[in-house]
């Protein structure tokens, strides 16, 4: 073995230590990244151990962990692999050949992202067409109109420009033409000819009648030449009849003469011809993923699912009388038969002919009805109305299958899509074109990009096209979707959407590339694998191919053996080094020095064979072709050449028809004969056997029975009554009663992988103690099922019922499996082998003579020992009389077999032919045939020496192998940036821009700009979309998904993980325990290994007798009939329909749920995102108990699994629990699930605090006991700790449940500091199985109490409420909570890390990030923080201002090149800081009056005495914790609440509170939401909108309509759009996708209806005004005092760029903020207030820093009095009182370190503030 080890830091590689996951032996490994690294050796060497089960699970685990604890139950969750340590491993995702795709919207264009840039790419260059009339549609305007004229009349030519009205029903015709003339009017059009409406007497009679009598009245707006100088004219004219003819304008050519079509033009989608509407084409039109782009009729789908004529009508060749109606041929559907022979003997229709030769016409009335006969139709509409019944679906099931939409023709879009064209063709027409005709099509449209955005995507197009094209899957169509793929072309498609998708610093893990590759196609397969390496990513594959492993830059060998002898790494380093490696097998075959052999003749056919005409299935044309009985028979050809289709499609599934099966419609061909002459027709591939452990070798092969009639027959087990069924794990006396014979237990870990627990009755050994003490031989039954293969066939010697089996699989090369080993566990090339040998033991047994076996590429994970074995098994079973047909590229099979057959030449529609047939050698002679070329090359090469100059190679281009790699072209340097391109998501400017990787970035700029924007909505969303895409559909729909960005291209970008600013503090049930997620471990560590103890008596549950807990339900029914329940469900997520069908068919007519009676049938419908708990009614049992009662007990006990419910007729409840009952007092208990130790849900929280821990009236008259999530207490004056729990939150029985003697309220309350010694003391006593169990979650929970401690916060407590804790606490618990997961490569995308920061903490917090950063991570942050931005590597200043005037890069640089930039408001600040105080001077602190708080004890005070001058600004600070948010939240507000509200003050918060008469009310201003929902806006909320909807209800046109201000309020009925209610926008959801928010069709998103926006305000609607930003509804309003008052305040607080109707649930929490304070400056009270403000510096920009500053200074001015909570330097400077609190955090706080003007603070040595206050006092 050659590998290099070292404990040291991993410099460039991914570090595997003492790996043993399944049979690894103690691997290390170094794994360079950014290579490619093939990992080969024997099957059951260990490979997919080491890539998938070790590393891959490593790796995605780790970036999984940054999801929520809630989505990651739903993901795949992978066992956590036995290994020491994975260090240096970036983030993983696997590209496995397996096809798992489901869903049927899946295509190849949706999973390259091909159909994602067209959808964008086809608004900007595609052209409508008029379905009726074939004319182009355009969006026309005056200009565009002129140019067109221009270019197509000549010089001078008059032209007419007019324009059509209706006319009114009511006016007569002279009316109308009297008010024309009174607009300006004279003139109109009629009958060929101008007409004068002020000479109506000198009108032809013919043209007086047509004009009087018509609908519209064409009138002429204007008369010019088409010249130059008539442009401006013509403009004007177009212009005014644009609008007046509502878009539609008409120009008329009088020289041309009277018969002369008039041309039009729309300024709307519309055709003016035809005057037909169409829409605008947007993205969503061109997504059938999309509701706007789906067709109606299939959604998107393309096919629909309808009754299939060919599973009506299975075999043609049947006469009506022999049954060709399938369905007619029994039960009571044999009615329907007879009806038909009746029908057809009264109309002479032939029933003895068969149904194929019978005419058009009798088919048809058989199939469709007619002349009083139902038909097939009628029938199946009869069981369609009949569908409610279960087995009624299940008959309609059998003969449905999908057929194509006719609506939309397959193409899945709506018809509209389909009148858009890029050059000739339509998104239909281009997705069903092959990829390579695509590629040439697109690259042919390259002059249609008009713009720099069209450019790009054109760009991104072709390149992804041609990357499909690289692969060789040129020949598959865009709209081909994924599960049809075979698991080699879905594994190349996912390749090529990695390196479209452009992620870096990604590990892909790649399940062998070259399945289903011909060898002419393996180097377009190393040429994408070279560019994503290239690009920055590192490629671990698991391969057999020796062109492959040639081709890489580090190869591991696995082995010596197979199984418990593999494991071991035999070789580590280069393909060259591996080549000349004596120890290795693979080296050996590379050499050449090991070859397989080659049949010395071909074997002849001994028959006709199978034959099949004119197979025409998918690319075949026309196919006859005959495979030789008898013979090992080869199909093969390049890939995509149609081989799958003719054997599988056409061969397979039509010989499965013709025996009378039920499958899928198999595809075209004349016929398929000779298939009589086989008696078994096998398709032998790789799947797993069975999906469960409870078969193995012994028992598949059927050994299994004699091995237990062995045991069965010896002295032991006949003195002891056992039989043969006694030895049997699946059933019978003898297995575990406790594991029933599985040897484990699992235990449900949810979030966590489950964990597989050895059964502690048996040990694992699966049978009763009785039956393991029988031996055969000295060997117990669990020790024969342990032996090998190889060690059974020594133990059974002489035994040959079982020994003959065992050798045919230590023939094969299975000799190292255990006898005993699950059948799930195997390889797909052990399940193969072990399925052909099956096929071998038929013939054996003569049960088969002669079969007929399917192979489709089995050599699929083979080594080439592998290779060699398997065609020994195949040369057998050839022999005893088979004949075998395989596809397969391989080719040493190639040259094994006897017949080859090569289809091509080329693929898709360049295929479907026979190229050339014949013995392996007649192939390699055919000059056309490329197989042949490579097939000759290899049998040359056998015939050459070991060790000669040229290796036995397969050629990976058109000439040889070494070609392509030992000339390999040299690694692009991989971009050293993430490049975006054309972001224009929100208000960024179609921005283009560079990001640095691996460095520290962060960006700024004022609030509004686009900051977040471009760091979460574009490089977040982009980066963990593209991850979540390897994922499955399924677990998408539970991860919150982000839509994609409006951006054109992002590259790159490695996956993402955000820390977001949660400013909204956490609700009254959020704690430490569930913020950072220990709490969830906690609750899950209980449930799993908790010892439940009863409440009452305070002692531990037992174990019970079933006669015993008979004996409790007797004393139950003696007070009367009982009824029985089952649990089925407790707590758990889902609809559970099927759980209600098969109570049903059980016999079960109600289930509880939730508490409430639902029938089984019709099952309500369940919220599948709620909690539900079921039970199954099963009955009432009385006293005396009989034997149908004991029936009911018995049952009722096996469905709950050991616990029953009784309920009686009072309503009394009691459960019942064979493992759970009080030995005291008989109370029993139910199994222990997480939910119940959680206050958040009814089955865990206290029943009168409700999970509250205090008790509050608000809470007390809430019924919904879901409902219940308060973020404040409403009456804190009347909050009392609640009596029952004490305040722990928890119901008795979760409190009683403990683990070492202490409960998960100890835990709770233990400060962090103590619980890892705690936690170490509690698992001295656990035993084996308790450790295996709750490892993983003490390691889970010491990750996060380690990071915890690392960023300061060992001091708290789980059981802390959040809405206690400070800003900077609760942001160093979220950094810890996401952090924790040590990954490399990802990109860090953080939301304002410093706030809630003090100065000092926060250069703790740059440490942690450079930290995380020295990982080899990307950081991105969204801050203002002066000394964050100058630590940065690089800042991106957007702006120059916010809203739509930001969006743009200002400057890029570090802190000193911003400085230099001066378009930058950053850089002015950085280079000319604020000087304190701002207006000069401060407000004088003598002789006023003041607040005192006397001996505030609250959490960490520390008795402590402070004042609050009164009408001035005051600010407290101090370190992160120090009890800042105690003393003014906890102490100073609540205290004031009582004492206004005339209570006591309460000693618990403070001893006195003196001066409080001064303040006539408390304000707090926080940040949390303003509004949550849509219909609360920034109008809304200051009162500006009152006063707008006044002027609207004054103005002339509403009060004629009768409108009062309601009807312009979109809350309100009458005004509001009645299809969106006045929200603009509808919700649709996606299943599997991002839920749908798209605007209102009928207002167009403007929320009001059209005669509501008829009326004008100084010529805007109220539409109008609520898209006016703020600065814009300013200046149009200000001669309005009572709205412009509140609209100048917000302008000047810095918002200015919000819209009047923008809904305030998007507003950041620093503009809640504003807006509150805005909303308190615009009112006119003459109360003295006092103002709370915590960290109102949140989310703002320095700029906007000094606009805030003016506005506590005015409220100061009013005479208000206001206190805020601040680290933010420019802010602490700016008052006029300071309170310093510390000196620590936790307990080392809550005393004042110094107080006073800001100078004076600074001043105080002592106080770790003063040095950074004096810092910002200095620069002034």
């Amino acid at each position: 073995m050659h590998a290099q080890g070292n404990n040291g830091p991993p410099q460039g590689v991914i570090r595997v230590r003492n790996a043993r996951q399944h049979n690894l032996q103690g691997l290390n490994l170094d794994i360079p990244l950014e290579q490619i690294t093939v990992v080969t050796g024997l099957s059951g060497a260990g490979k997919s151990s080491l890539v998938f089960d070790t590393i891959y699970a490593e790796g995605q685990r780790r970036y999984v962990e940054t999801f929520s604890s809630y989505a990651r139950q739903f993901l795949d969750r992978m066992d956590k692999p036995l290994v020491d340590a994975v260090e240096g491993i970036p983030p993983a995702i696997a590209i496995e050949q397996r096809n798992s795709v489901r869903t049927s919207r899946s295509t190849v264009g949706t999973m390259t992202e091909i159909a994602d840039f067209m959808k964008l790419y086809m608004p900007h260059v595609a052209r409508l067409f008029c379905d009726g009339c074939g004319r182009e549609v355009r969006h026309d305007t005056p200009s565009s109109v002129w140019a067109e004229l221009r270019s197509s009349c000549t010089e001078g030519e008059p032209l007419l420009v007019s324009f059509e009205i209706p006319r009114p029903p009511t006016m007569s015709w002279e009316e109308l033409a009297q008010g024309l003339i009174q607009q300006g009017f004279l003139r109109v059009w009629s009958a060929g000819a101008v007409l004068r409406l002020d000479d109506l007497a000198s009108w032809p009679k013919a043209s007086k009648s047509k004009i009087t009598k018509a609908d519209t009245v064409e009138v002429i707006q204007d008369r010019l030449s088409v010249e130059t100088a008539a442009q401006e004219r013509f403009v004007e004219a177009a212009e005014a009849a644009f609008r007046l003819g509502h878009g539609v304008l008409t120009l008329r050519f009088p020289n041309r003469g009277p018969k002369a079509k008039p041309r039009r033009f729309s300024t709307d989608w519309a055709c003016a011809d035809c005057a037909r509407t169409f829409m605008q084409p947007s993205q969503g039109l061109f997504s059938f993923n999309n509701p706007l782009g789906a067709c109606p009729v299939c959604k998107g789908f393309g096919r629909t699912v309808e009754i299939d004529p060919d599973l009506v009508v299975p075999d043609p060749r049947l006469s009506l009388k022999q049954g060709a109606i399938r369905p007619w041929q029994s039960g009571i559907s044999h009615e329907c038969q007879l009806d038909l022979l009746a029908h057809c003997k009264a109309h002479a229709i032939p029933v003895d002919r068969p149904f194929n030769q019978l005419s058009e016409a009798h088919r048809r009335e058989v199939m469709e009805g007619g002349r009083g006969f139902y038909g097939v139709t009628g029938f199946f509409d009869y069981l369609q109305s009949k569908a409610y019944k279960l087995h009624v679906r299940v008959a309609l099931s059998r003969y449905r299958s999908y057929r194509e939409c006719t609506a939309c023709g397959g193409s899945r879009l709506r018809p509209e899509a389909s009148l858009f064209r890029l050059g000739d063709k339509t998104l239909p027409e281009i997705f069903r074109l092959p990829v390579r005709h695509s590629l040439e099509f697109m690259e042919a449209q390259a002059g249609l990009a008009l713009d720099d955005a069209s450019v790009l995507l054109h760009r991104e197009i072709v390149r992804r096209l041609r990357y499909l094209v690289d692969v060789g899957l040129g020949y598959l169509t865009l709209d081909r979707t994924s599960r049809t793929l075979s698991g080699g072309e879905l594994q190349r498609v996912n390749l090529t959407s990695c390196l479209g998708t452009s992620l870096v610093n990604t590990l892909f893990v790649l399940d062998e590339p070259s399945i289903g590759m011909h060898p002419a196609d393996l180097h377009r397969v190393d040429r994408v694998m070279r560019k994503l390496r290239d690009q920055g990513n590192t490629l671990l594959l698991v391969e057999h191919d020796e062109s492959i492993i040639r081709g890489a830059d580090h190869v591991i060998d696995l082995g010596p053996g197979r199984g418990i002898t593999g494991g071991k790494a035999v070789f580590q380093g280069t393909p060259k080094a591996l080549e000349q490696d004596r120890d290795s097998l693979t080296g050996a075959f590379l050499r050449g020095e090991r070859k397989i052999p080659v049949p010395s003749r071909r074997r002849l056919s001994k028959g006709l064979g199978l034959r099949v005409l004119g197979a025409r299935g998918n690319n075949l044309q026309g196919v006859d072709i005959t495979f030789p009985k008898g013979t090992l028979s080869c199909l093969t050809g390049v890939s995509g050449s149609g081989k799958s289709t003719l054997l599988e499609a056409t061969i397979w599934r039509g010989l499965q028809r013709l025996q009378g099966e039920m499958v899928e419609s198999p595809a075209a061909c004349d016929a398929i004969e000779g298939w009589e002459q086989f008696d078994a027709i096998e398709l032998v591939d790789q799947s797993p056997i069975v999906r469960t452990p409870r078969s193995n070798p012994a028992i598949f092969l059927g050994i299994y029975d004699s091995i237990r009639t062995l045991f069965a027959a010896t002295d032991a087990a006949q003195s002891r009554g056992l039989t043969g069924a006694a030895f049997s794990f699946n059933s019978g006396t003898g297995r575990c009663d406790r594991c029933r014979g599985a040897g484990f237990e699992k235990v449900d870990m949810q979030f966590l992988s489950d964990v597989f627990v050895t059964c502690p009755e048996c040990e694992g050994r699966r049978f009763k103690q009785e039956v393991l003490q029988v031996r055969w031989r000295d060997k117990s039954i669990d020790e024969v099922l342990q032996c090998t293969v190889t060690e059974a066939i020594q133990h059974f010697k002489g035994e040959r019922s079982v020994t003959n089996h065992l050798r045919m699989l230590e023939e094969v090369g299975l000799g190292y499996l255990p006898i005993g080993q699950p059948l799930n566990t195997l390889s797909g090339g052990e399940a193969q082998r072990l399925k052909l040998l099956g096929q071998l033991k038929r013939l054996n047994s003569g049960r088969s003579r002669s079969s007929l076996i399917l192979l489709d590429e089995p050599t699929t994970g083979l080594h080439l020992e592998d290779v060699r074995l398997l065609l020994l098994l195949l040369h057998r079973l050839v022999d005893a009389g088979n004949t075998l047909i395989v596809v397969e590229h391989h080719l040493d099979v190639l040259a094994n077999a006897d017949f080859i057959i090569d289809l091509g030449p080329g693929a898709g529609d360049q295929g479907g032919r026979i190229v050339t047939r014949g013995t392996p050698e007649e192939v390699a002679a055919a000059p056309l045939s490329i197989t042949g070329r490579y097939l000759a090359e290899h049998l040359a090469a056998r015939d050459r020496m070991p060790g000669s100059a040229t290796a036995p190679a397969v050629c990976l281009a058109e000439s040889t192998a070494s070609a392509v790699y030992n000339t390999a072209e040299p690694a692009a340097s991989k971009p050293p940036h993430i490049r975006i391109l054309g972001a224009r998501e929100h208000n960024l400017k179609n921005l283009n821009v560079d990001i640095p990787r691996d460095a520290f970035v962060v960006v700024t700029g004022v609030s509004g700009s686009g900051k977040s924007t471009l760091a979460f909505d574009v490089l977040f969303a982009e980066g963990q979309r593209r991850f979540l895409d390897s994922m499955s559909a399924y677990v998408r729909q539970y991860v919150q998904q982000m839509t994609r960005a409006d951006v054109d291209l992002v590259e790159g970008i490695p996956p993402t993980v955000a820390i977001e600013q949660r400013v909204t503090r956490g609700g009254r049930k959020s704690t430490v325990g569930t913020v950072s997620e220990i709490l969830h471990y906690f609750r899950l560590m209980y449930a799993r290994i908790g010892l439940q103890h009863c409440p009452d008596c305070m002692i531990p549950v037992a174990s019970i007798t079933q006669g015993e807990l008979a004996a409790r339900l007797r004393q139950d029914c003696a007070k009367g009939p009982v009824e029985l329940l089952a649990p089925l469900v407790r707590g758990r997520k889902g609809i559970y329909k099927d759980l209600a069908e098969w109570a049903h068919k059980k016999g079960f007519q109600e289930l509880r749920v939730d508490g409430k009676r639902c029938p089984t049938k019709p099952f309500p419908k369940l919220d599948r995102y709620r909690t539900h708990s079921l039970d199954l009614v099963l009955g009432h049992i009385r006293a005396p108990m009989g034997p149908a009662e004991e029936a009911i007990v018995e049952q009722a006990l096996d469905f709950g699994q050991g616990t029953v419910i009784t309920v009686s007729a009072r309503g009394e409840e009691r459960i019942h629990n064979l493992s759970r009952s009080c030995p005291g007092c008989g109370r029993a208990f139910e199994e222990p699930d997480p939910l119940q130790f959680s206050f958040n849900s009814p089955r865990g929280w206290c029943p009168d605090c409700r999970g509250y821990g205090v008790l509050f009236p608000a809470l007390l008259e809430k019924d919904d006991l879901e409902d219940v999530h308060l973020d404040r207490t409403p009456d804190p004056d009347k909050e009392t700790v609640c009596t029952t729990c004490g305040g722990a939150r928890l119901k008795p029985e979760s409190r009683s449940c403990h683990i070492d003697g202490l409960s998960i309220v100890d835990l709770s309350a233990t400060p962090l500091h103590r619980l890892p010694e705690l936690l170490a003391s509690i698992q001295k006593g656990w035993d084996s199985r308790t450790r295996q169990i709750a490892e993983p979650l003490i390691q889970a929970v010491t990750e996060r109490m380690a990071f915890l401690e690392e960023v300061g916060l060992s001091y708290l407590t789980l059981d802390r409420s959040a809405d206690t804790l400070s800003g900077g606490e609760g942001q160093r618990i979220r950094l810890a909570a996401q952090l924790g997961s040590n990954l490399q490569g990802v990109l860090y995308v953080l939301d304002e890390p410093t706030i809630g920061l003090h100065p000092h903490d926060n250069e703790r917090l740059l440490d942690i990030l450079r930290k995380l950063q020295s990982r080899g991570n990307s950081l991105l942050v969204v801050e203002h923080d002066e000394d964050t931005m100058r630590q940065a590597d690089t800042i991106l200043d957007l702006g120059p201002f916010a809203g739509e005037h930001g969006g743009t890069i200002v400057a890029q640089g570090n802190a000193e090149q911003l400085t230099a930039t001066p378009a930058s408001i950053t850089g002015r600040h950085l280079l000319h800081p604020m000087r304190h105080p701002l207006r000069g001077r401060r407000r004088g602190l003598q002789g006023g009056a003041v607040l005192q708080i006397r001996g505030a004890c609250l959490h960490n005070l520390k008795d402590l005495d402070c004042d609050f001058p009164i009408g001035r600004l005051s600010a407290v600070t101090g370190v992160s914790g120090s009890g800042k948010s105690t003393l003014i939240r906890g102490v100073l507000k609540e205290q004031l609440k009582r004492l206004a509200a005339g209570l006591d003050p309460d000693p618990e918060l403070c001893a006195s509170m003196e001066g409080w008469e001064e303040i006539d009310a408390v304000y707090e201003v926080d940040q949390t939401p303003v509004g949550k929902t849509p219909r609360s806006t920034p109008a809304t909320y200051v009162k500006a909108w009152d006063g707008i909807r006044s002027l609207f209800a004054q103005t002339t046109t509403a009060r004629v309509r009768g409108y009062d201000a309601s009807r312009f309020s979109f809350n309100n009925a009458s005004g509001q759009c009645p299809e969106c209610k006045g929200q603009g926008i509808l919700k649709i959801e996606m299943n599997f996708l991002p839920d749908m928010h798209v605007h209102c069709e009928a207002c167009k998103g403007r929320r009001f209806t059209d005669e509501t926006q008829e009326v004008l305000l100084r010529g805007k609607s109220i539409s109008d005004c609520l898209e006016m930003t703020i600065s814009e509804a300013e200046e149009f309003f200000r001669f309005h005092p009572k709205i412009h008052r509140s609209l100048k305040y917000l302008e000047e607080t810095g918002l200015g760029y919000l819209r009047l109707g923008q809904p305030t649930p998007t507003l950041s929490g620093g503009e809640a903020q504003r807006l509150k304070l805005v909303k308190e400056l615009a009112r006119s009270s003459q109360d003295r207030k006092l103002f709370l403000l915590e960290e109102p510096s949140i989310g703002l920009h320095m700029e906007d820093i000094q606009k805030l500053i003016e506005v506590l200074h005015q409220l100061v001015d009013r005479g208000h009095t206001v206190v805020i909570i601040e680290h933010n330097m420019d802010l602490v400077a700016e008052a006029d009182y300071v309170l310093d609190i510390g000196p620590g955090g936790g307990t080392n706080g809550g005393r004042i370190m110094t107080r006073g003007t800001p100078e004076q603070v600074a001043r105080r040595k002592r106080s770790v503030t003063a040095p950074f206050l004096k810092k910002t006092l200095d620069r002034s």
